[in-house]
Formats: structure tokens, C-alpha cells, sequence
């Protein structure tokens, strides 16, 4: 991931990330793992944060289903905070 996606991500989930409260801290490497993912295995997105969208997370999913129900419930509710918090006109579906 390029240093200038990596801190549009830290500045929306800046609010999110408070000292002190490891779960946050650990899901924001989540997220980042995840967007980081999403670009790796869709190289035409060229890194833009806008063009990801509902058939990126699907595949996503698709590559992660050995992955426990609480992994992906706790993976879609920081995803779903970031397109929220980011303002993004993206929904993100539900894992299977």
C-alpha cells in the first residue's frame, strides 16, 4: 500500500484509535490488512480508496471463508466503521 493510502486510513480512524485500548489498535491492523489485501489482489484499483466496492469485499470474503464467524463479524464491523466514518457512498455486504 502506498504511504499516501496508508494515511488517508490513519486520519479517518484517527478518532477511533484511542491510547490505552488494545482491541482498537488491533483492529486497525485488521483494517489495514485488509484494505492492504483488497489492492493486492486487484491491482486495477491503482490504490484508490473510492473504487473499492461491494464486488472487491465479496472476493475478500471469498478468499477468507476458512477464517471463524468472530473473526469475519469482528473484520465487517471495522470495515463498516471505516466506509461510515470515511463517508464512502459504498455498503459493505455481509460476510456468508
Amino acid at each position: 500500500m502506498n504511504p499516501t493510502t496508508y494515511k488517508q486510513i490513519r486520519t479517518v480512524m484517527a478518532p477511533y484509535v484511542k491510547k490505552g485500548i488494545p482491541y482498537r489498535k488491533k483492529q486497525l491492523k485488521r483494517l489495514l490488512a485488509i484494505i492492504e489485501d483488497i489492492f493486492e489482489h486487484e491491482p486495477y484499483l491503482n490504490e484508490n480508496l473510492s473504487r473499492v466496492g461491494r464486488k472487491q469485499m465479496m472476493g475478500y470474503w471469498r478468499r477468507t471463508a476458512h477464517e471463524t464467524h468472530k473473526t469475519r463479524k469482528e473484520k465487517y464491523d471495522v470495515l463498516k466503521l471505516f466506509f461510515d466514518a470515511a463517508q464512502l457512498k459504498r455498503k459493505v455486504p455481509c460476510p456468508k
